[in-house]
């Protein structure tokens, strides 16, 4: 005690050191941020990048009971300092959406605070549904169409219908519906499940081509050349409706179109037995026999049994009796 009274400190001295202490203790904060400590920031969004405000982030540790809770701001947005190291169990809830659960290892040392940046995406409840349902129609349609493949129409049927009840935007079942239908006989119900169909998509080609056929059956040619046209709108080399139109053509005695659709599909294949046999016979008929018979050698080539060999025949008998006589 006498020391400290041989040396009293001056009333001057004594403000320099309180005002010292208060100068160092202001500096300091309410808690030292340490070197482990987590600095965790980010972003809470839907599926399509929309914020989410009010989402609750729950970081438990995984060997304990402690519990740190985050809540987005207006701007679907969270910033936390002094996260301790850990390794932390965490779960995202919002209302209306599907809690997403995970494992976050904030347990890094490092000699200054650790930055990350996490951002979250939350799948809504009825982005889920949705999703769900897709799943149900793309198995049930995968399912008709593989019964479609094997001529099991009671199946095709029967899963295309729950396509339709799930999806009656959907063309695809509307589209398996008219082929069964084309199966059965019912030309008037496939043709109106084919319209469905193409009234959700018009540029199915396979849907145009089997509705030609339908109004051919129908003898409603007209409606028949608009598919099967809108065919070739579509897939231009398309054999089938090349053939259809020209076939038509050639009934309607209208012999130069006939001809010019005809030789279209003979170019796409040169073995089109059908293609060759009526070329030869709209060739004839315009008093173009050599160029007939030419077709008929070739589809005698390829059909040599034809049921209509002896009149084929003639034909090419003729167009050489005509060469020989030139």
């Amino acid at each position: 005690m006498a020391m400290f009274r041989k040396y009293p400190i001056s009333g001057l001295a004594s403000l320099f050191l309180a005002t010292l202490i208060i100068t160092i203790a202001g500096v300091l904060p309410a808690r030292a941020q340490q070197a482990n400590d987590y600095h965790l920031y980010g972003k809470v969004t839907d599926t399509k990048g929309n914020p989410i405000p009010g989402a609750v982030i729950t970081l438990r540790e995984k060997n304990g009971w402690k519990e740190i809770k985050i809540v987005t701001d207006k701007n679907g947005r969270y910033d936390r300092w002094f996260i301790p190291h850990n390794v932390y169990e965490i779960k995202v809830e919002k209302e209306g959406y599907i809690t997403k659960k995970g494992l976050w290892n904030l347990s890094r040392y490092e000699d200054q605070p650790i930055e990350k940046e996490i951002n979250i995406v939350l799948v809504s409840e009825k982005e889920m549904q949705e999703y769900e349902l897709g799943k149900k129609i793309k198995k049930n349609y995968e399912e008709a169409f593989k019964a479609l493949q094997k001529n099991d129409c009671k199946n095709a049927v029967k899963k295309a219908n729950a396509v339709v009840k799930d999806a009656p935007d959907f063309f695809g079942g509307y589209f398996i519906l008219g082929r069964c239908e084309i199966q059965a006989g019912h030309v008037d119900k496939a043709i109106q499940y084919y319209q469905k169909a193409l009234s959700i998509k018009s540029d199915i080609p396979e849907a145009h081509l089997d509705l030609g056929n339908l109004y051919a059956q129908k003898q409603d040619l007209d409606a028949a050349l608009q598919e099967y046209q809108k065919v070739l709108e579509l897939k231009p080399d398309n054999v089938d409706a090349l053939y259809s139109i020209g076939a038509i053509y050639y009934n309607r005695k209208e012999w130069d179109k006939a001809i010019e659709n005809l030789k279209k599909v003979v170019d796409l294949n040169p073995e089109h037995v059908q293609a060759l046999r009526v070329l030869g016979y709209a060739c004839a008929q315009k008093g173009d026999f050599k160029l007939a018979a030419d077709f008929f050698k070739r589809y005698l080539e390829l059909k040599p049994n034809a049921e209509d060999r002896k009149a084929a025949e003639d034909i090419i008998k003729v167009a050489e009796s005509m060469n020989s006589s030139g």
